[in-house]
């Protein structure tokens, strides 16, 4: 007894904390989420893939409570409830569970494409407040679209929270009747009936269907029939008409909502083909491919095929276009599918829907198979990675599967587009062009993306610059004043592509020569001493101007142009002269008055001979007596003034003077 009285006890206890949280929940706006469906076998692990994505990007978010799973999960399993994506099995749980509201849906894959149908349940008002319809191409696209639904889902719940009036009525707009659509609505004779099927999202608040036919595509058309399933057999249907039928859809208001799908039945009462059913479809440059397989109901019922009609549409409100067929023996007899191309006008990154029907014998068509859709390659986005540099430019950008590689293409001004470069796709996404580029050239760039069969259109454009020619350097400067030479020096720039610097000198302005190269961009001065066997001349003005020249040799601006003399030779010995005294001739001249004279050199030249040296003469020095005379000799002086460095004046020639020794006589 005591033992019953203590389990009595427990279970009433759990019972009060139970509803307390669930009381203390239902008070606040928590946000349940439950596993998403996965329509068929493709779709499972995806459906996971999405859930926990979304999780993971509300709970980073902190925007909306989120229901603890595994109290979800407790709590369900205690009264005996699942998750699904049934909408009244959602609404009975949401009570249970005491959340505001729930989250739930499905997820499908056909072919590469992943489907999401999600949709959000205001558990009070016991209604669907929000759906939403996302694709996905892989798990990448998952993780990247995740935060895009996360903000979605937190503005759904922010926008019913805040549209609500105080009393706790809906507003007028959320009053508005719940948004109903079914798809792939289809139609085809079965002996003297005709079969109509559609497709719709079972969490819609969908009570029932209402079927129109009409004789016309654009009507009158007249009820037949209703029926709560999404399939109906419409059984007064006259052999050998055409009927074009519409279904109305009933929903939990009791308002009707008119598809706009229409589908069009011929030959009524007769035996149609059956549509081949495709498998999956894939996108490449300016190409697509789709696999469908025959219907094994025609083999069954022996109709014979005669063709498959392909068919394509880009936009779903625009008509089919029948763009190929096929024979069956076109198929391999290894493969258990057809696979078709099409190559037809298709543009770069575009997403084209395709079916395919069956055509038998007597030209019979069956109705169009479930549509799949293909995304052909888009074309490649080109990124800039570096420019302005010594005849070269970098390009990267994000590499496609499905293609051989990728062409560059260049222009320069007005001049046509030409393909500069291949690369191969396992080579890397990036590319240095270097072909043919000049200095300081404004280029046009694009890229496309290529396979056997095609080349998709052009990129982005980008614009781009290689490298100016180098600056001439600051601080040129020309010393003059040295014996035979100018030294030229600047300050050098800091840049490695310079190879080095050229030297240009002249004798005026207007014609200025290169005389020189200085290899090396941290070179910073030159010698000028003349070029070849031609030395500078003594006391003459050149001009110099100096320019910088890359590693490819090509030569930049001259400096600014600066001038230098050289050094000039003592002037000539003024007031030089010889006269005959009693036992001498006496030579004198005038004293040299430039500071670095080292000597005056003298010379004597006897009866118009030859010259020879007779002393080298102090500075100060301004006379000299010739004692060594012969008798009947005529002398002539000469006269040099030699600088320090080695420079000597003009001669300077004396007077003739004849010897006063005479001859003694025998």
């Amino acid at each position: 007894m005591t033992r019953t009285r203590h389990v009595l006890l427990l279970a009433v206890a759990f019972f009060l904390i139970f509803w307390a949280v669930v009381e203390s929940r239902a008070n606040r706006d928590v946000l349940a989420i439950f596993n998403f469906r996965p329509v068929n076998m493709e779709a499972m692990g995806y459906n996971g893939e999405i859930l926990f994505a979304l999780i993971s990007t509300l709970e980073e978010k902190k925007a909306v409570e989120i229901m603890p799973r595994r109290e979800m999960e407790e709590i369900l399993f205690q009264e005996g409830l699942i998750q699904g994506d049934n909408s009244e099995a959602v609404l009975q749980a949401g009570k249970v569970l005491g959340v505001r509201f729930i989250l739930f849906g499905n997820v499908s894959k056909q072919g590469s494409a992943i489907r999401s149908q999600l949709s959000l349940m205001d558990v009070p008002e016991k209604r669907v407040i929000k759906k939403w319809s996302h694709s996905f191409s892989g798990r990448d696209s998952i993780l990247a679209k995740a935060p895009q639904i996360a903000d979605e889902l937190i503005a759904a719940v922010n926008a019913w929270g805040q549209d609500r009036s105080p009393s706790g009525h809906v507003s007028e707009m959320m009053q508005e009747g719940p948004q109903v659509n079914i798809e792939n609505l289809r139609g085809r004779s079965s002996g003297s009936q005709v079969i109509l099927t559609w497709k719709f999202d079972p969490a819609q608040p969908i009570t029932g269907f209402q079927v129109y036919r009409s004789d016309r595509r654009q009507g009158p058309y007249q009820f037949v029939g209703k029926t709560n399933k999404n399939e109906y057999l419409d059984s007064r249907a006259v052999t050998g008409r055409v009927y074009y039928y519409r279904v109305g859809i009933l929903d939990v208001t009791g308002r009707e909502v008119k598809s706009n799908e229409t589908v069009s039945v011929e030959h009524t009462g007769e035996k149609m083909p059956h549509p081949p059913l495709p498998m999956e479809g894939e996108g490449f440059v300016r190409r697509t491919a789709i696999k469908f397989i025959p219907s094994l109901q025609n083999q069954q019922e022996n109709i014979r095929i005669s063709q498959y009609r392909i068919y394509r549409r880009k936009d779903a409100d625009k008509e089919w276009e029948h763009i190929t067929s096929v024979k069956p023996e076109q198929k391999s007899s290894y493969d258990l599918f057809f696979k078709v191309e099409d190559m037809k006008g298709l543009e770069d990154g575009q997403t084209y829907m395709y079916a395919v029907s069956s055509l038998d014998k007597k030209k019979k068509e069956s109705e169009l198979s479930d549509a799949i859709s293909v995304t052909t390659l888009p074309c490649p986005v080109l990124t800039l990675e570096k420019d302005d540099m010594l005849r070269k430019i970098v390009f990267s950008w994000k590499p496609f599967e499905k293609v051989d590689g990728y062409r560059l293409y260049r222009k320069i001004g007005g001049s046509d587009w030409k393909e500069v470069a291949r690369i191969s796709s396992w080579q890397k996404p990036i590319h240095e062009d270097k072909k043919g580029l000049s200095d300081g050239g404004d280029y046009l760039y694009y890229l496309t993306a290529y396979d056997s069969k095609g080349e998709t259109g052009p990129s982005n454009e980008i614009g781009a610059k290689t490298k100016d020619l180098p600056r001439f350097p600051e601080g040129v400067r020309a010393q003059g004043g040295l014996v035979k030479s100018v030294r030229i020096s600047w300050t050098p720039l800091k840049d490695s592509d310079v190879g080095g610097y050229g030297i240009y000198r002249g004798t005026d302005t207007a014609r200025l020569e290169r005389i020189a190269k200085v290899r090396g961009y941290k070179s910073a001065t030159y010698m000028d001493k003349g070029t070849g066997f031609t030395r500078l001349e003594d006391g003459q003005t050149y001009f110099y101007a100096v320019e910088s020249y890359n590693l490819h040799g090509a030569e930049g601006p001259l400096s600014t142009t600066l001038k230098a003399t050289t050094k000039p030779r003592p002037v000539a010995i003024n007031g030089f002269a010889a006269a005959a005294a009693f036992d001498h001739i006496l030579v004198t001249w005038d004293k040299n008055s430039e500071l670095d004279i080292k000597a005056n050199l003298l010379y004597r030249s006897r009866n118009q001979g030859r010259w020879s040296k007779i002393k080298a003469l102090a500075i100060g020095e301004t006379r000299f007596a010739d004692n060594d005379l012969k008798p009947e000799t005529t002398y002539q002086y000469r006269i040099i003034a030699e600088d320090v460095d080695g420079l000597k004046s003009d001669p300077v020639d004396s007077n003739v003077v004849l010897s006063p020794i005479r001859k003694v006589e025998k």
